[in-house]
This record gives structure tokens, C-alpha cells and sequence, in this order.
């Protein structure tokens, strides 16, 4: 049975996040950035050595969500970015994945110019919007757009091995939603490797 789509946290929000160097930032409320939205119940680590997906970051998703090393990346690259790590919420009853991608080329990217030529990839992506937030600890920058009409989502950090980008995307608006926290808890736990 698929689970309720997700709901803000009815308890109290604080009126801030904290963005890049400490900076204090609004939160947004709802669409695009949902910012209200609890994280998931951490229960996976992705990303440490020894694990499904060996990453240069680690992060928490929902035990329920398969964890799976993509073998053959390169045949599906999307502009700089090449998918290394596919996390599919299946088995916790949504039809959507969290994709981890690490971006390639000759010179370094800044992090608009990755999420710019990644969406350059996709057939007009519309309703774009970007931040400089944070990951766990990390610097980050965020990227929300509609595709066909649905809500996707990314986030990229820097890392001493390159950048490395996590996607989120459903089938739907309603599976979008319903997968927020996952995001959220991938998001608020990622951290290097220790």
C-alpha cells in the first residue's frame, strides 16, 4: 500500500535555516523549496566504504529504500553528469529514485554551470529556481524545476574528489511529494566520509 503523500511538520518551524558561512536564511514554506518538511528517520548510510555505493559523501535515506551501484553509468550521462549510485524507493510503496551523479569534465564546474548543463540535457525544463544552502555541514548549492509538469530536484557539493550531485524525481507531483523526506534526510545527514 503506497504511503500518504508528505505533510509539514506541524510543530513548530523555525523562521530560519542556516545557509553558506552561517549565514541566516529564510525558510521556504511549500512549493518549490518545501523547506518545511521533517526529514526521514535515518536508517541507511550511503556512501561509506564497504557499502552498496562507495561515494566521496555519505548520507542517510529510509531503510525501506534499495541501494544500488550503477555499473554502466556512462551510457546514461546527462551533461557533466554521470550516475554512479541509484536509490529506489520502490520497496517503500513510491515509484521514484533518489540518483547520485558525479559530475565529469576538464575543468571544474562551479555549481550553477553543473545544474545549468544538466538541465540543458532535458526537453525544456521550466519554473528553475537555485540557492546556495547547505548539506549536513557542507557548502551546497540547490536547484528545483518542473519537467513535464512535475517538481524535480538536486543538490550539489563539492568534494576533494570532484563534485558529486543527488537527484530526486517521482512519477508524479504526488510521488515528488511523498519522497521529500527522503530527500531531506539525504540532505540534513550528508557529510564527508569519515
Amino acid at each position: 500500500m503506497k504511503a500518504s503523500p508528505a505533510r509539514p511538520s506541524t510543530a513548530a518551524q523555525p523562521t530560519v535555516v542556516t545557509g553558506p558561512a552561517g549565514r541566516r536564511q529564510p525558510v521556504a514554506a511549500g512549493p518549490p523549496w518545501y523547506d518545511d518538511v521533517a526529514s526521514a528517520t535515518d536508517a541507511t548510510t550511503v556512501g561509506p566504504k564497504g557499502s552498496a555505493c562507495t561515494l566521496s559523501v555519505t548520507f542517510s535515506v529510509p531503510a525501506e529504500w534499495r541501494v544500488e551501484a550503477v555499473r554502466s553509468g556512462a551510457e546514461f550521462t546527462l551533461g557533466p553528469a554521470v550516475p554512479v549510485c541509484e536509490i529506489d524507493a520502490k520497496p517503500a510503496g513510491h515509484i521514484g529514485f533518489l540518483r547520485v551523479w558525479q559530475i565529469t569534465g576538464a575543468t571544474p564546474l562551479n555549481p550553477q554551470d553543473t545544474v545549468d548543463r544538466y538541465l540543458a540535457a532535458f526537453d525544456g525544463p521550466k519554473e528553475q529556481q537555485h540557492r546556495r544552502t547547505r548539506a549536513g555541514p557542507l557548502d551546497a548549492f540547490e536547484a528545483t524545476w518542473t519537467e513535464d509538469g512535475e517538481r524535480k530536484r538536486a543538490i550539489v557539493v563539492s568534494t576533494r574528489k570532484g563534485e558529486l550531485m543527488i537527484t530526486l524525481g517521482g512519477l508524479d507531483t504526488e510521488e515528488f511529494e511523498a519522497m521529500l523526506p527522503a530527500y531531506q534526510s539525504a540532505k540534513s545527514s550528508a557529510n564527508l566520509p569519515t
